[in-house]
């Protein structure tokens, strides 16, 4: 048994997007440009245009570009393909198109020339004629002189040596305006079974096989060899390897596809899948083969099929499916699985239930990747009302559960997750709270304390189906739950540690260590030092338990929330793209999200790395979210692009470049918006902190009372880290400003400076200067008599923060002072701390700080 969790559902479809365009990143130079021609991007599916408009918007792929060839006349404002263009114009991307009409009368003549070897004047009077003919369509041209020379209109002369034409007898033929329709009677004139040739390998595609055509062979209706050579001598196919063969043009295809009369289509294309069925084995049915008779028997489903061939249909368009999902053809998988599903007879769940549950299954898992929801709501209501066991509704609870949480309906997943879950014999109360948190927290700290930490990863391998399967639903049940109920929250976590100690270990595990080291951050426990060594096991569990798959997330909270309980905040930006990285390989987009929001948090709000390079990788990856439309998690990355952009002073509206509304619209829908508690969350940091940083204590005071409650607690991810010291900060300013509610804001940041100094105690490099700079703060509020204290704080937060590499904080400790002083009218002690501030603001690159200052420093200088 293997030690994975089971799958339900896949996310290869933004796998493959996201490694296809690494791999053109990587081979794309200044010295070695990349250029990809596509032709026929009028036949192009859906996926193939999205693949496409990926590589060509990708902000991380350069010296690259796409030729691509299209028939205007097939393509209007409907088509995908004229949407596809309109986008990579929008976003900027350079396009030029290039009209390639009809070839003019001179070209037309120097192939004439060139073909019949003769002078151009001499050809002139011919080429005049062939041109007006054909409309200076290059493959009309051709099929015209070869149609001349067939009907001896024109032939080489023996006894003048050279070419000869009748010219009046050309221009007194009659000739189709459209190739196809020449061709076509061209093909008519041609014996009967070779005319049945071109028909069967007209519906093999646009290239098929000596071999396979030979199986289409009903009653020896012809020979395969002497069609080969007779299409070969026309032009009309042409050798393209052993035994392989292609149409010497697409159009050459249709007028063969066009001896089929329509009215014959369907039964032609059915019959001839069905013959290809019969004369084949086992062994040959996979790849491309497979899908030549499932596409052609599918175009014969309006006939009179009985139950049993409609059921054969069914199971061969569940296998094309499978095949299609195996090598990340989600779209086309789609289509087959919904044509194998529109097969089924209305009591399929009592007579071919296992056909029908692998259908809803494999359909499920397709619809899902492939974004297409509204198939995706209608379909898994079936199993989940038909299927006669739980384990038959396992996958289709797991999808819907992902698809609530992705559509923003996390109270809804999350109670689907715990009714599954209790079914699984896992129970978890809804109606948690902290003091059953704490008592459930030290259950497990006891589990674990008697399992011993260091040996937790020399436990057996979980076996049990039941328990291997609530492992994948705890798991899934982390996201909505952290959205909706934060202690439901913590209690999934400590279930998925309960489960991997008393039942063994499976890959998710390594994701519950890491969460449970996560939870061991929260005020209720502050237990850092276990924190940080669970942590530290969850990541050598990845390497242990095989665990790859699960890195994403092991990385996510080891160093999205562990990690600097220890070690320097700044270590932390870089293992959170490395973390988002792998998460785009795997497609799993949620983490992709949350990695991005991080890296941005620690590198905005915490470490004081270059503002410009970081607005630049938050940009770009920003981008590259709404490739992937994932609008809800492109909103979540904007909110800290904005924030970026104003820091460096950009005057750019990110909401309106990207998602064309306003600042002011887009803060007004989501503070209206049910749910969206995270999105809510980092708004209201974002725009706090702007407040904090640009000296505008009031403002930041009213975005602290609009969401005041979620400021204290949780786990320690970066935002919680920002919101409890600006808390602190707001809290000792409105005190010292204000005469009433005085007791109520001094609790605000005497709590915040308390956090702060048990944080500061195992990590001083993290916290030690935003402790300094809330305790200068403090006693700036308690007046004169602390006066030598506060400035005294002052300098050791500008001084620690100089040291510990944080510029955006020296330069706010610096600021701070500079207040401090002015405030006791030492006009020098404030311009030098201003003038001091205004360097490191400029050293981080925020410019629009830069500017603040100078106003500041312009007025006292006055």
């Amino acid at each position: 048994v293997s030690n994975s969790p089971p799958i339900f559902g896949g996310k290869k479809s933004n796998q493959l997007e996201f490694m296809l365009c690494r791999l053109i990143g990587a081979i794309a130079s200044d010295e070695i440009p990349v250029v990809l021609y596509l032709d026929d991007l009028q036949w192009a599916d859906q996926a193939t245009l999205d693949l496409i408009g990926m590589l060509m918007l990708d902000p991380s792929i350069t010296y690259f570009g796409i030729l691509g060839c299209y028939r205007d006349n097939e393509v209007d404002k409907r088509h995908p393909l004229f949407g596809l263009l309109e986008a990579i114009r929008l976003n900027g991307a350079p396009l030029a198109s290039i009209h390639v009409g009809p070839i003019e009368r001179e070209c037309v003549n120097s192939i004439v020339s060139d073909t019949l070897c003769l002078p151009p004047s001499l050809c002139l009077p011919l080429s005049t004629v062939v041109h007006r003919k054909t409309g200076g369509v290059i493959l009309f041209v051709i099929r015209f002189l070869k149609t001349l020379n067939k009907e001896g209109s024109l032939v080489y002369s023996m006894t003048s040596r050279r070419w000869t034409w009748d010219l009046e007898k050309i221009k007194s033929k009659r000739v189709s305006k459209d190739v196809v329709i020449h061709t076509t009677l061209q093909m008519n004139s041609l014996p009967k079974l070779v005319q049945i040739g071109f028909m069967s390998a007209a519906c093999l595609g646009s290239n098929f096989n000596a071999s396979i055509l030979g199986k289409t062979i009903e009653d020896e209706e012809f020979d395969v060899c002497s069609f080969l050579e007779i299409g070969k001598d026309g032009g009309y196919i042409e050798e393209s390897g052993l035994g392989s063969f292609s149409w010497t043009h697409d159009q050459i295809q249709q007028a063969a596809y066009n001896l089929i009369l329509p009215t014959q289509r369907e039964s032609f294309h059915y019959h001839l899948g069905r013959r290809l069925l019969k004369n084949s084995a086992n062994c040959d049915m996979n790849g491309d083969f497979l899908f030549m008779i499932v596409e052609n028997m599918n175009r014969g489903t309006d006939l009179k099929l009985n139950r049993d061939e409609m059921t054969q249909l069914a199971r061969l368009n569940l296998q094309a499916g499978n095949e299609a999902m195996s090598t990340s053809g989600f779209h086309s998988a789609a289509k087959y699985l919904q044509q194998g599903i529109n097969l089924l007879s209305k009591d399929s769940w009592i007579h071919e239930y296992d056909l029908t549950i692998q259908l809803y299954d494999a359909a499920l898992d397709t619809y899902y990747t492939a974004g297409q929801f509204s198939n995706f709501e209608v379909a898994v209501k079936q199993p989940l009302t038909h299927a006669i066991c739980f384990e038959d509704k396992l996958n289709s609870y797991h999808h819907l559960v992902r698809f609530l949480t992705a559509s923003g309906r996390s109270e809804e997943a999350l109670e689907t997750c715990l009714s599954v879950l209790r079914t699984l014999g896992v129970e978890i109360s809804p109606n948690a709270n902290a003091e059953s948190l704490l008592t459930e927290a030290i259950s497990v700290k006891e589990i674990i304390r008697n399992s011993h930490i260091h040996n937790l990863l020399d436990l057996p391998k979980m076996e049990d189906f039941d328990k291997m399967a609530a492992m994948t639903f705890l798991n899934t049940a982390v996201l909505c739950s952290y959205e909706t109920n934060e202690f439901t929250f913590f209690f999934v976590i400590c279930r998925m540690v309960k489960l991997s100690v008393r039942h063994g270990l499976c890959s998710i595990s390594a994701v519950a260590f890491s969460l449970y080291g996560a939870l061991l951050t929260c005020p209720i426990i502050s237990d850092f030092d276990e924190s940080y060594e669970m942590g530290r096991l969850a990541l050598r569990a990845i390497d242990t338990l095989d665990a790859f798959m699960m890195k994403q997330q092991v990385f996510l909270f080891f160093y999205g929330s562990i990690a600097h309980c220890k070690d320097p905040l700044q270590a932390s930006a870089p293992k959170l793209l490395e973390g988002y990285e792998a998460a785009f390989a795997l497609g799993d987009m949620e983490s992709v999200t949350a990695h991005l929001q991080l890296y941005a948090g620690v590198a905005v709000w915490g470490c004081g790395e270059k503002l410009t390079k970081a607005e630049e990788i938050v940009r770009i990856h920003a981008k590259r979210m709404l490739q992937h439309k994932q609008v809800v998690s492109c909103k979540n990355i904007l909110i800290h692009l904005q924030q970026a952009t104003e820091l460096i002073g950009l005057h750019e509206d990110v909401y309106s470049t990207f998602l064309n509304i306003s600042e002011e619209v887009f803060f007004r829908q989501e503070m209206n918006c049910r749910g969206a508690h995270t999105m809510k969350l980092i708004l209201h940091t974002c725009r706090m902190y702007l407040a904090v940083m640009r000296g505008n204590m009031e403002l930041a005071a009213r975005e602290y009372e609009s969401n005041g409650a979620e400021y204290q607690g949780g786990i320690r991810f970066i935002g919680t880290i920002t919101r409890v010291f600006l808390a602190g900060l707001v809290g000792f300013f409105v005190a010292r400003k204000q005469t009433s509610d005085v007791e109520k804001w001094i609790h605000v940041g005497v709590r915040s400076m308390d956090t702060m100094k048990s944080w500061t105690k195992d990590s001083s490099w993290n916290y030690e200067h935003r402790l300094f700079l809330l305790e200068a703060e403090y006693y700036f509020f308690k007046g004169d008599k602390h006066e030598h204290l506060a400035s005294a704080k002052y300098k050791q937060s500008i001084a620690a923060a100089k040291k510990h590499k944080f510029k955006n904080d020296e330069g706010l400790a610096a600021q701070k002072a500079a207040v401090f002083h002015r405030h006791y009218n030492r006009k020098k002690e404030a311009l030098t701390n201003f003038q001091h501030a205004k360097a490191c603001y400029e050293s981080w690159g925020a410019e629009g700080l830069v500017k603040e200052i100078e106003i500041k420093i312009a007025s006292l200088s006055q």
